[in-house]
């Protein structure tokens, strides 16, 4: 993940230039045109967090300038003093803008071994199909929670959230086999010895799978001086996914 100031981003903003330079004669409507930059740019003011400079465009009349744009024909063109008024208060805008926005951080995601967006929008497709709708609230937020830690390179959350969420499918599955005389407590590495020796048992990859995790992983990460860099939070992910997948396919 690289951070930047967001102010370079405002400044090599399209909208913007664009609009600082425009003259008689152009096209008000369609697509990349006077009205559409306008409303583009007062929009991204929201969405990045820059009320000051909202509050100012309105002030020197911008959102005025765009309401009347908006009610002119199809085929307007700028008049000479549209095209005056629009240059001249973005440009009184310009030092607010960049102003306010030199205290403001992009924060931007770099590329993973994982797909990105489906790290922060979509976790159910790291998993086979239909396995993820069918865990636990709990275990789904667990796994959400990991994909947008690996996503924004805070390894050592995402090692925490596998963990608890492999350890909360171990209990699912163990809680789901053996309905009578159960280890207490319902500790990890007893609930999977327990599950070896019943006749019922799950498959042995799965087991063996949990117990390496639980040796190589879990165990360690409980450690206070525990810190996981992000390749081996990657590394992690598909171990601690194939597991629970492996779990919901052993429920009875």
């Amino acid at each position: 993940m690289e951070s930047q100031p967001i102010r370079k981003y405002v400044y090599l903003g399209g909208a913007r230039k664009y609009l600082e330079a425009v003259r008689e004669g152009q096209s008000v409507h369609g697509k990349g045109f006077v009205l559409g930059n306008l409303e583009n740019y007062l929009q991204y003011l929201e969405t990045v967090g820059l009320p000051v400079t909202a509050r100012g465009a309105a002030f020197v009349g911008l959102t005025k300038l765009r309401d009347e744009l908006a009610e002119s024909k199809s085929d307007a063109k700028l008049t000479r003093g549209q095209a005056t008024k629009l240059g001249s208060e973005m440009q009184k805008l310009r030092v607010t803008l960049l102003s306010e926005a030199e205290g403001k951080e992009a924060f931007i995601v770099t590329s993973k071994r994982f797909d990105v967006r489906k790290l922060l929008y979509a976790p159910a497709d790291l998993m086979a199909p239909g396995v993820f709708d069918d865990l636990a609230e709990s275990l789904r937020y667990d796994i959400e929670e990991a994909g947008k830690c690996i996503a924004f390179e805070r390894p050592t959350a995402a090692a925490f959230h596998l963990m608890r969420a492999t350890e909360a499918a171990v209990r699912s599955l163990y809680c789901a086999k053996v309905k009578r005389k159960r280890v207490d407590p319902l500790l990890w590495g007893k609930m999977v010895d327990h599950l070896r020796k019943r006749h019922d048992a799950p498959p042995r990859p799965l087991l063996d799978g949990l117990d390496n995790i639980r040796h190589n992983f879990r165990n360690p990460t409980q450690h206070p001086d525990a810190i996981y860099d992000i390749q081996e939070a990657q590394d992690l992910l598909p171990l601690s996914l194939d597991a629970i997948g492996r779990s919901v396919r052993a429920m009875p």
